[in-house]
């Protein structure tokens, strides 16, 4: 008997048809512990946080010879200086840095004397030295749930203390050849016999893309046969495909056998090639019946098997390899070199922008983060902000991932990377893309078009929190303020608090770490300096500056300095001791045009959570009760 086709379903309705009736394979997802090493093209089960910081000591980042920098300051052209044998010490790239030198000179910038070392130019404290968490600071959340891992995040994982991660479990695929015309291979070839080779081509898709396969000997056109290997397959795999048997002929059986042993929810898609396809279920175990024509087997398999798989898995299909950009930031480059620059990609009011991240050499993580090489060739000197350039990707972004990030220009808080890890966990599309400038040039970036979101945490001088800093980029109703979260900022001192430090007077004499400029830590710390009529100048290291509160938090941890400023939170994250100052309220602030856009209002509705609010009383240090409320 001939299968006949009474209609055929359009694509679209045929996958949705699919996903929701085979909805427990999609969300019953099993984990396994695996080595790091064997964790390339795997997918993170749960957030991953760095065990140690990378690198994990201060070392020198040229050849040359370690000093102190204070000895150096008087360095010029016309008034060399000399350094006699004692105050230095030769090294190599990678060497630790021994106390109590601070920084580094290069081998070609001294000249050698009988008793020592002679130059012309001074260098500031940790100039040309690879400080501790130049890369990850121990205890940064490096990769969210369900994150594919690339050949440079198993570098990234080990170089920070993680040898074990738990992942997804691989689906495993079973592939059925059937036909009496196919065979294994040419040895027993002869005239209308056919070389089974689907089996291969749809196997190799399946690990491409990060699931395993299972392929079956080739079953005769016969019924019985034919579905005692279903019912084996289907024991045995996550994922039963049948290759042939599903058309109108005679003796395709995939289609009655599917209907005894479980249910048919299609037969026959209305395209072309790819029409004699079959979709249905045994049990909660899902079936697709193949054509067996090669390139109709493939775009079933493709478009069909292929999105199931990654959707159970939590990952997204790829189409594009490079893309046209607006660069959010001048690239300055040296003219002797081709230059590969990282960068991340967005979608800002339907424009494509390029945000650089970090140009660090030995910066694995922000590689492993990006999205593609901006190359700027020799004999040029860069690109400046707002030109168009084209960017190589390291995969392709779907419209649907690109219409969902957030780019996000401002002030640094973990809270940005708690609300990814939730969006994650949610299995939702929606990501902050974020890029830490601070919040004065945040709000520049928002002003200019190049962010959704601009984080900030700007004091009034009526003590409330960025009214005054909008008011010089944007009139009157422009924005809308989103309370995110309430920060209690402080003065961070290592464990025990050797220095004694109780109030803000205490940190004159003092060394400290500080926030860049425009920071709103930095705004803060200077306000309260000026409330007290302390000199700036009167802190040692005062122009001394890392652009996050982790960074900061890291510097007294490892006793760099006496003190530095930030939020509770990663003073608690750090274990160090923490002198509270002054509560701030942490905000993005958003274009009023802008608040309608999915991913904002999914933002909007993510923040008035229980599971949002639940993970930041965990964190410590937040006030979150006015969290999602718009201002």
């Amino acid at each position: 008997m001939r299968n006949i086709y009474l209609n055929t379903t359009s694509l679209e309705e045929a996958m949705e048809i699919f996903r929701n009736n085979i909805e427990k394979f999609l969300q019953n997802n099993e984990k396994e512990l695996i080595d790091t090493k064997d964790a390339c093209g795997r997918i993170s089960s749960d957030a991953i946080f760095a065990k140690h910081s990378s690198p994990s000591y201060n070392s020198s980042a040229v050849d040359g010879v370690m000093l102190n920098s204070e000895i150096t300051k008087s360095a010029r052209e016309n008034n060399p200086i000399f350094i006699p044998n004692e105050d230095f010490k030769y090294c190599n790239t990678g060497d630790i840095l021994e106390h109590p030198y601070n920084a580094a000179i290069m081998i070609e910038d001294i000249t050698e004397k009988k008793d020592g070392i002679e130059i012309i130019k001074g260098v500031t404290s940790w100039q040309n030295i690879r400080t501790i968490g130049e890369d990850v600071i121990e205890k940064d959340l490096i990769y969210t749930a369900f994150h594919k891992f690339s050949a440079v995040d198993l570098s990234v994982l080990i170089s920070t203390g993680i040898d074990k991660v738990e992942v997804l479990k691989k689906p495993v695929i079973g592939i059925i050849p059937t036909g009496n015309e196919i065979i294994e291979d040419f040895k027993n070839y002869k005239e209308g016999k056919i070389v089974e080779s689907n089996s291969y081509m749809l196997s190799a898709m399946a690990k491409e893309n990060g699931a395993d396969a299972k392929v079956y000997p080739i079953v005769k056109d016969e019924k019985d046969l034919l579905k005692k290997a279903i019912i084996k397959a289907k024991e045995e795999c996550d994922f039963v495909t049948v290759i042939a048997g599903s058309s109108a002929g005679s003796k395709d059986y995939t289609k009655e056998i599917l209907a005894e042993l479980g249910e048919v929810f299609i037969h026959g898609l209305s395209i072309k090639p790819g029409k004699p396809a079959v979709i249905g279920k045994i049990e909660d175990t899902p079936f697709v019946g193949l054509p067996g024509f090669p390139v109709a087997c493939h775009i079933v398999f493709d478009k069909v098997v292929i999105p199931v798989i990654l959707e159970k898995l939590r990952q997204i299909g790829t189409t594009k390899k490079s893309i046209d950009a607006i660069l959010t930031k001048q690239v300055i480059t040296s003219l002797k070199n081709r230059e590969y620059i990282r960068v991340n990609i967005g979608s800002v009011d339907g424009k494509i922008t390029a945000t650089p991240l970090d140009r660090k050499a030995g910066s694995l993580y922000s590689l492993s983060r990006s999205d593609g090489y901006l190359v700027v060739d020799r004999n040029l000197e860069g690109y400046n902000r707002k030109d168009i350039v084209r960017i190589d990707l390291h995969k392709d972004i779907p419209k649907s991932i690109l219409d969902n990030r957030l780019v996000v220009i401002g002030s640094n808080d973990m809270v940005i990377d708690v609300i990814n890890d939730l969006f994650a966990k949610k299995g939702m599309k929606e990501r902050l893309l974020s890029s830490h400038v601070g919040s004065l040039s945040g709000l520049k970036a928002l002003k200019d078009g190049d962010c959704h979101i601009a984080p900030s945490h700007l004091l009034d001088k009526n003590g409330s929190y960025n009214n005054d800093a909008i008011k010089l980029f944007f009139d009157e109703d422009e924005v809308i303020k989103l309370n995110v979260v309430g920060r209690r900022q402080g003065i961070y001192v290592p464990k025990g608090n050797p220095k004694n430090i109780k109030t803000i007077k205490d940190l004159v004499g003092k060394t400290m770490v500080n926030r860049q400029r425009g920071a709103g830590t930095r705004v803060l710390f200077d306000y309260l300096l000026d409330k007290e009529g302390i000199d700036p100048d009167s802190i040692k290291e005062y122009d001394n500056e890392v652009t996050t509160h982790i960074e900061a938090a890291l510097k007294v941890k490892n006793k760099e300095c006496d003190f530095s400023i930030g939020v509770e939170s990663q003073a608690i994250n750090m274990g160090i001791d923490f002198i509270y100052l002054k509560d701030e309220e942490y905000q993005f602030i958003i274009r009023k045009e802008n608040i309608n856009l999915k991913p904002i209002k999914e933002l909007i509705v993510l923040l008035k959570t229980n599971e949002f609010k639940l993970t930041m009383e965990e964190v410590g240090g937040y006030s979150i009760k006015n969290s999602g409320e718009i201002l």
